[in-house]
């Protein structure tokens, strides 16, 4: 299949390609590889530039986090990614007998993998700060194509598709906060090693003028020393000792308690 061809097609004609693709005799290799295989390469590789490389945020002030972290949301991304596609076939093929429609798993997938071509490309934008929106057009240009591949994938009656698209797209975004949960597990956390015995994970926050690093405490979880999070400043080096912290935190939340206590007698 040439993928350049194929994704050109979904996108500038959607009505003949859907026919086309309707008729097409595929099996699951065939339709994932090498087309959904190298497109959900690119907004996986985009969310690692935009994490660890160019650094995530907006409003003159970016995050970076460790490469190591960057690589893991990348893999975490691109498989999680490739089964929501499935996933997101078999509930459409599920839902189709409520919209009057035919379930078939394979034109469902069918349906899922081309019609999220444009938002695979968009998610390009994804690595540079303040383009995100592109991606969210392409993202939303992918439920049109969807609303146009319905009926003739899955053959509901046409006045049923934006019922059946609400549906299922409502399921889409389910998907995608899945994919995001499953990312999230890879960001380094400030107050706990994200590497494991391979030292403290840092976190590099930039703002205008100066860059902020917070180092995680490097000790393993058993270890009964205090647990110490480095911030590094412009200005030098502060040091807190995370239990500390958290005592503070304890005995502030049991002073407003025995406050509110009195308060009610």
């Amino acid at each position: 299949m040439d993928i350049v061809e194929r994704a050109r097609a979904v996108i500038t004609d959607p009505g003949p390609t859907w026919v086309k693709i309707e008729q097409e005799t595929t099996d699951w290799q065939g339709l994932f590889v090498p087309y959904m295989a190298t497109l959900a390469l690119i907004p996986a590789v985009a969310t690692f530039f935009a994490w660890s490389v160019l650094g995530n945020g907006g409003l003159g002030v970016s995050m970076q986090v460790p490469v190591i972290s960057g690589l893991g949301i990348m893999v975490s991304q691109y498989v999680m990614t490739l089964v929501m596609i499935f996933v997101w076939g078999w509930l459409i093929s599920q839902l189709a007998s409520a919209f009057g429609g035919e379930p078939n798993l394979m034109n469902a997938v069918k349906l899922t993998v081309y019609a999220s071509t444009p938002a695979m490309l968009a998610g390009i934008f994804s690595a540079m700060p303040g383009l995100g929106i592109l991606a969210l057009v392409g993202s939303l240009y992918s439920l049109y194509l969807m609303y146009m591949g319905l009926p003739v994938l899955m053959k509901n009656p046409a006045e049923k598709s934006v019922s059946y698209l609400v549906v299922a797209g409502i399921a889409g975004i389910l998907g995608n906060l899945v994919i995001g949960l499953a990312s999230s597990a890879f960001l380094p956390s400030s107050l706990s090693d994200s590497h494991g015995n391979n030292g403290a994970a840092e976190i590099k926050i930039s703002v205008p003028g100066a860059q902020v690093q917070i180092a995680a405490p490097a000790g393993k979880p058993e270890d009964p020393t205090p647990s110490t999070v480095t911030i590094k400043t412009p200005d030098g080096e502060v040091k807190v000792v995370a239990e500390s912290v958290q005592d503070m935190i304890k005995r502030l939340e049991a002073l407003a308690e025995k406050q509110e206590n009195a308060a009610k007698k």
